[in-house]
């Protein structure tokens, strides 16, 4: 199973999206020192824009909070 995709001249990349309650995704963004962080944001379906919710160092955790987020009621 491939959980994300690598695209160099991106600078974010998709790791995955949870669609169980609501629509949460993580993502890898690129910071301006050269870093990487991934950014979890749940889709807010009233004005369909991404919002940040937390984020994280590691996939794993990532994942795990996207995970658990989609599970939650609005």
């Amino acid at each position: 199973m491939k959980l994300f995709s690598r695209n160099t001249a991106a600078a974010t990349s998709e790791v995955v999206m949870f669609n169980y309650r609501r629509p949460v995704r993580a993502r890898q963004v690129a910071l301006g020192s050269g870093g990487r962080l991934w950014l979890i944001e749940a889709l807010d379906p009233t004005h369909n824009v991404w919002v940040w919710q937390d984020e994280a160092c590691q996939a794993e955790a990532a994942v795990d909070t996207a995970r658990r987020l989609s599970l939650m009621l609005n």
